[in-house]
């Protein structure tokens, strides 16, 4: 496949990257990080043969988000090809994509990686040399990478198919690495549509054993389709090399950049406010908000829902009858029932604990007697007094 530079590689980069930042802001439900994407090989600076295919191998990466679908490839700012995860997205995508170049001169790699929804990463970036298939051009350079490289591919050794041996399809070009893990040194590669053997899961079941050029390689598992019972294929506790998703939580890791080797950050039992973690975000760790001495009204803490922190309600200065306070039952904030004009029985008002609300006893038509009421106390109710002597009321 053919390259040729249309307009200046720096209006292009410059374009790209602008519109994959609209494009990431314009993503509906969009998440905290977008994906990441490196170029593992061949390295910036290399001289690669003019009409010698070289395989770009990338490595990207989506812990927070659905997961990774698609790396595309552009070389001087025409796309020339893709990669697209036949199983579906992956919180790492190890992708190889080959590319021929039909001329020579100084070539811009770049690499974009695309979650499932087409939110992109930022690209990543490399400079190749693309030199004459002559004799002096195809010896090693200063520029050149190191050997063993991707960018030409060996075929499998494989091993006699025994009956315990179970062999697979390789279902998109992959690379063939020197351990079972993204960050491991590349060695080779595998072809779409080769039949390579199975001989082991690394610990995370993410990568398979294989035979490669008399040696030991690992191919990523998702782009390789069993053709036998996978059953039978051992689980070995083989791990990555350095770095994140090698089943090691290393000194430059942490549960907020490596959740897949470190764990995740809520639930370790410490409160770490600098990974977004408190009471209302992680209680495993934080603690219940309620109780933590701060009354917080956007976490729907009240003086009914939690005294500990806001008070009791009665006594803050608010009569609420929607938490339950009245005249009865809070005093202080509702004020005295005497005196607010209603003469509640209910709450034991009448005329003679409460004349305010409920007047006067004497004078209400009812001579009462329990309420010391009498023709000497109380005339209106009770009527005046008769004089009475020895022998009876006396006349007039």
């Amino acid at each position: 496949m053919g390259w040729h530079l249309k307009y200046p590689r720096s209006a292009f980069v410059a374009a790209l990257a602008v519109a994959l930042a609209a494009l990431a802001c314009n993503t509906p439900g969009a998440y905290s990080a977008a994906p990441t994407v490196t170029i593992q090989a061949p390295t910036s600076g290399a001289e690669v043969a003019i009409g010698q295919p070289v395989v770009i191998a990338a490595v990207a990466t989506d812990p927070d988000g659905p997961g990774v679908t698609r790396v595309e490839l552009f070389v001087n700012g025409q796309s020339v090809g893709d990669a697209q995860s036949p199983t579906g997205a992956h919180d790492v995508f190890d992708a190889a994509i080959s590319w021929t170049p039909d001329a020579e001169g100084t070539a811009t790699i770049t690499v974009v990686a695309y979650r499932g929804d087409g939110a992109p990463s930022a690209p990543a970036m490399i400079t190749l040399h693309v030199v004459g298939a002559t004799a002096e051009s195809t010896q090693p350079s200063p520029h050149a990478p190191a050997s063993p490289s991707p960018t030409s591919r060996s075929p499998l050794i494989e091993t006699p198919t025994g009956e315990g041996v179970v062999t697979g399809r390789v279902i998109m070009d992959a690379n063939i690495r020197s351990g079972a893990g993204p960050f491991c040194d590349i060695i080779g590669g595998a072809e779409t549509n080769e039949v390579i053997n199975l001989l082991e899961y690394s610990a995370d079941r993410r990568w398979f054993k294989t035979d490669y050029t008399g040696r030991t390689g690992w191919i990523w598992a998702a782009s390789v389709s069993p053709l036998g019972n996978t059953a039978r294929i051992p689980i070995g506790t083989a791990q990555g090399c350095q770095g994140c998703g090698d089943l090691s939580c290393n000194l430059d890791e942490t549960c907020f950049t490596c959740p897949n080797d470190c764990g995740l950050c809520c639930g370790n039992g410490v409160c770490e406010a600098a990974y977004g973690e408190d009471c209302g975000a992680c209680q495993a760790d934080c603690g219940p908000c309620c109780g933590n001495g701060a009354c917080e009204p956007g976490r729907g803490e009240t003086c009914s829902s939690c005294q500990a922190d806001c008070g009791p309600c009665c006594g803050n200065g608010a009569c609420e009858p929607a938490l339950g306070e009245t005249c009865a039952s809070c005093s202080a904030d509702c004020g005295s029932c005497c005196g607010n004009g209603l003469c509640e029985a209910n709450l034991g008002e009448n005329c003679s604990t409460c004349s305010r609300d409920c007047g006067n006893c004497c004078g209400n038509g009812l001579c009462e007697a329990s309420r010391g009421e009498n023709c000497s106390t109380c005339v209106a109710d009770c009527g005046a007094c008769t004089p009475t002597g020895p022998s009876g009321p006396s006349g007039p």
